[in-house]
């Protein structure tokens, strides 16, 4: 499996290196906004700036003179085609360095929703202005940049319409209030995003959310059923010549000191990035640090199987989407090929230093290509090392069609035969009238451990991700044995099916239309059989309600029916345990989320029925308050109450979130996490001062406790206090 992964390696450089010899000055690309859509704009001709403005949020005199101004902006939701509440005016230039990007809305101050001070929260909720930007022009995957009024940004990667929120890199943005409105100006150096050097076309959209009232306003709208800031809303801007990077190199420097009950010591770490051109980057880590990650938010598992958690760090996120494979996302990871967490972590002795990793990622023409290796601590045995490699490449063949490639090697523990190989197909087109329709098929399969293994898993999808008609169906097959190493599995011999369905109206005149934004009604099924067809498992939900209203609020009951043939035991909690047969339970849920643009607001989740052969009641809620853009306060609790005949079980998990911002430099995280099923308690608060984007500094604590014999009975798990400062250098 080595060789098999060397010689894929050799591959994809020898196709990177064909691919570069064939893209030629000539070849244009073709203006595929051109939809004849009412919204769809005309290729934008953007001019070189003879100033460079400058970054503060003011409009100084001229400095936007070269600019192409852009005004025709329409709402998107609630009322597709309604004129904007606040007018929006948006400026778009350029020099060989950076992208500028500015935008005045004119609005009342007090009509503006800014709670958000500290960088890096969430400003979803908050009125912000941004774009996405394509920057191959292909509508598969772009970038996005966000900006809220007190200049808090938001980054992260579109892969057609998923989005990765985790990611993040270097630009510049800065805004200010006035009495009439708020201006923004973003700078995004061509250091920052990776773009073929000979394409003088990329795409861009333009996107202004208000809080109160809700409205989403874009410029560009290719397809009025899809979300507006994915990938193939963009617009074509062209002229874009004379575009640098430098000689391509960055160099992140960390030094952090870590301290614990153990030991205290001085860590040094280094992140060297290399631009081999400007749509290929090669990066290595040495010594690397993640100490200052946000640690998870765990929510309670009623199930049977292990969880999923994102990644969030910085070193395997970038250019992440490059190794997605066979539409594989997180709402059912079962079978995902590759799965960056399992790097730095063991069953045994769960976190693991990484020594060094070298990593290429990037796109040539129409191919995309990702190489990752890692060489880190073995799991069971941390004097010794093991090496962590996976190789992804994919291939645009056709406008509508993707054919890839994926190989794995290695494991934690350095067992044998731990490697991987796969091929996908992905399929993007439009349907009936515009309404976007993607599909998936995928193979893979590992290496055995002994004779006779069924160690193959392989599924199709398709999904229609449109407005008013949505769908979404899968297969997947997954074999008794398959174990990818560097994957993520939680649930093998299985055979899955899914289909889950919305049908959405959205009123355009008259009363409901005065009141709400849409009415929808739901269906989901899922079914998982055994390898031998057997059934295992089935669940009905049916939501015949669900209306969003003006304010974004929103509310729907549903109805789940499940059937459940357990083939072992499953103990939940400490006092029931439901024994091996066959099950049939149903529940009512109601939910209720409230206007996330005041001070006070939050969600709340009720559900009464049967689980298994027990009743149960369930409640969720979560409660959000922010006084001003200074505080921020989050208290979410969930609680299960089973009984069945004279057993109980009681089950709650209670999270707080708190963030103080001081001023736009300094900041004050910190996360409480409470869990009976576990019986956990876990501490994290993070210092936080970054007065540019380059340098950061932080002090985090991290406190893990089992909490099975009660608070004065403790037993501390987990303890760090980390000093950790990082630093950027560009040429």
């Amino acid at each position: 499996m080595k060789k098999q992964l060397s010689l894929l390696s050799i591959a994809i450089l020898s196709s990177c290196s064909l691919a570069a010899e064939s893209v030629q000055l000539e070849n244009e690309i073709k203006d595929t906004s051109s939809t004849g859509y009412a919204f769809s704009r005309a290729n934008l001709n953007l001019k070189k700036t003879r100033v460079a403005p400058v970054i503060d949020g003011q409009f100084s005199a001229n400095e936007w003179q070269d600019a192409v101004q852009i005004t025709d902006f329409v709402v998107f939701r609630p009322s597709l085609g309604d004129k904007p509440i606040y007018p929006v005016t948006a400026y778009l230039s350029y020099d060989e360095n950076f992208l500028y990007v500015a935008a005045e809305i004119h609005q009342p101050r007090n009509t503006i929703t800014d709670r958000v001070l500290t960088q890096g929260s969430d400003l979803w909720n908050e009125d912000y202005f941004g774009i996405t930007l394509d920057t191959n022009y292909d509508k598969r995957d772009a970038y996005l940049f966000h900006v809220s009024p007190s200049g808090v940004k938001e980054d992260g990667l579109v892969d057609g319409t998923d989005y990765i929120g985790q990611w993040s890199t270097l630009w510049y943005a800065k805004t200010a209030v006035f009495d009439d409105g708020w201006r923004v100006e973003m700078a995004i150096p061509m250091q920052s995003i990776s773009f073929e050097k000979n394409i003088e076309t990329w795409g861009i959209q333009l996107r202004h959310k208000l809080s109160s009232p809700y409205q989403q306003v874009y410029w560009n709208l290719n397809d009025g059923e899809a979300n507006g800031w994915t990938a193939g809303q963009v617009a074509p801007i062209s002229g874009l010549q004379g575009l640098e990077q430098g000689i391509g190199v960055e160099l992140r420097p960390g030094l952090a000191y870590k301290s614990n009950d153990v030991e205290s010591e001085w860590i040094p770490s280094l992140d060297a990035f290399y631009k081999i051109t400007p749509s290929l980057t090669g990066v290595v880590t040495v010594n690397t640090d993640f100490s200052g990650t946000e640690v998870d938010e765990v929510d309670m598992n009623m199930s049977r199987f292990a969880q999923y958690f994102d990644e969030k760090r910085d070193f395997f996120l970038q250019d992440s989407q490059v190794f997605n494979f066979g539409g594989i996302n997180d709402g059912y990871p079962n079978a995902m090929a590759f799965y960056s967490r399992r790097i730095g972590q063991g069953k045994t002795d769960g976190i693991l230093d990484i020594n060094w990793g070298t990593k290429l990622t990037g796109q040539i023409g129409d191919t995309r290509v990702g190489v990752l290796s890692v060489n880190q601590q073995r799991d069971g045995d941390k004097d010794e090392t093991t090496q962590l490699s996976v190789a992804r490449v994919s291939q645009q063949v056709a406008d509508h069609h993707q054919v890839g490639l994926i190989t794995t090697q290695g494991s934690a523990d350095n067992r044998e035969n731990a490697g991987l190989w796969g091929v996908d197909y992905r399929y993007e087109s439009s349907i009936f009238n515009e309404q976007r329709i993607e599909g998936y098929g995928w193979y893979q399969k590992t290496e055995k451990q002994h004779e006779d293994e069924d160690t193959k898993a392989y599924g199709v999808q398709l999904y229609l991700p449109n407005d008013a008609v949505y769908f979404r169906a899968k297969y997947r097959y997954v074999g008794d044995n398959f174990d990818p190493a560097l994957g993520f599995v939680n649930r093998k011999g299985v055979q899955y099916y899914e289909f889950v369905n919305h049908l959405r109206y959205r009123p355009a005149n008259g009363w409901l239309a005065d009141h709400i934004n849409y009415f929808q009604t739901n269906v989901f099924y899922w079914q998982t059989d055994d390898t031998n067809n057997d059934r295992l498992s089935q669940e009905y939900r049916l939501r015949p309600f669900q209306v969003e209203f003006k304010d974004s609020s929103l509310f729907y009951i549903q109805h789940e029916t499940r059937k459940e043939n357990l083939k072992t035991p499953f103990k939940m909690g400490r006092n029931i345990t439901f024994m091996d047969d066959e099950f049939r339970f149903s529940r009512w849920y109601a939910y209720y989320r409230s206007d996330s643009s005041k001070p006070i607001y939050g969600n709340v989740r009720v559900s009464r029925g049967e689980f298994y052969d027990s009743d149960m009641k369930h409640l969720e809620f979560t409660l959000n308050y922010k006084p001003n853009k200074h505080l921020s306060f989050e208290l979410s609790r969930q609680n299960y109450y089973y009984q069945r005949e004279s057993q109980r079980e009681n089950m709650f998990g209670t999270r707080f979130k708190m963030d103080v911002a001081f001023d736009s430099d300094w900041s004050w995280n910190t996360l409480l996490q409470h869990n009976t099923q576990s019986d956990t308690l876990s501490v994290f608060t993070r210092l936080r001062y970054q007065s540019k984007p380059d340098e950061l500094y932080q002090l985090t604590l991290s406190q893990g406790y089992d909490m099975e014999d009660g608070w004065h009975e403790r037993v501390k798990t987990a303890d760090e206090t980390a000093l950790k400062l990082n630093y950027i250098f560009r040429w």
